[in-house]
């Protein structure tokens, strides 16, 4: 039973490092896609601010042509100030030309708050852009990592999975469903004893359960936690 005992160390040995690879076979590839998905963000926002910084300038040159359009009207009217030759007529055109300083007044208003939007995008667009620069470069450098790890990991995985397979078949057809069950449940299969303290789960081992598990004449579970029992002492005479 020591043989089998040692075999199932070893199995479990394989089973962590296998544990290990998968694990890392997952979360490698999940902070690549973290990492892409947040620049991917950070472009997107860029091209929001943009989108948003085209349509601001394109109402400040309406703005700017409606501001100019109304002065050439204050200028052609103030201009007929001088031709016209009725009170009436004189009272009509003074009044589109209140009408259209009034106007102006506010488009250059609504100018001055358009031109304060753009100033503060084109900040913002700059602010982006300069952490957009810096990510790009760190991410990239992280990602190659990331991608060159997981061609290691793979490179290991499956001749450690065909070595599992080797030492797995020379274990005993009835402790190996054992093994994979309690490792199914708790991870860590086999734990040793020391002053008759179960490493898993630190709960005392009644002494004659602990006589037996230092002579390995057969599997013992720990009453508590369930896992394999063993001990590194030599089995007694």
């Amino acid at each position: 039973m020591r043989e089998q005992i040692l075999i199932l160390e070893q199995l479990q040995k394989i089973d962590m490092e296998l544990g290990e690879l998968e694990d890392n076979r997952n979360e490698y590839p999940q902070k690549i896609s973290a990492y892409e998905e947040e620049l991917q963000t950070k472009k997107d926002l860029l091209a929001e601010l943009n989108n948003q910084k085209e349509e601001l300038a394109k109402d400040k040159s309406d703005l700017e042509e409606q501001i100019a359009c109304n002065d050439d009207i204050v200028k052609k009217s103030e201009e007929k100030l001088f031709e016209i030759k009725t009170y009436k007529e004189y009272v009509a055109l003074q009044r589109e030309i209140v009408e259209a300083k009034k106007m102006n007044s506010e488009l250059e208003e609504e100018l001055l708050e358009k031109m304060d939007n753009i100033e503060k995008l084109e900040a913002k667009i700059l602010e982006e852009n300069t952490e957009l620069s810096g990510k790009e470069e760190d991410y990239r450098l992280k990602i190659e990592d990331f991608k060159e790890k997981l061609e290691d990991i793979n490179a290991l995985y499956h001749p450690k999975k065909e070595e599992k397979e080797r030492v797995a078949s020379q274990i005993s057809a009835d402790i190996l469903p054992l093994y994979e069950k309690i490792r199914r449940r708790n991870g860590t299969v086999l734990v040793y004893v020391e002053n008759e303290i179960c490493s898993g789960c630190n709960m005392n081992i009644p002494p004659q359960l602990f006589n037996e598990v230092l002579t390995l004449s057969r599997i013992i579970q720990c009453p508590n936690c369930q896992k394999i029992l063993y001990s590194k002492d030599e089995p007694k005479s």
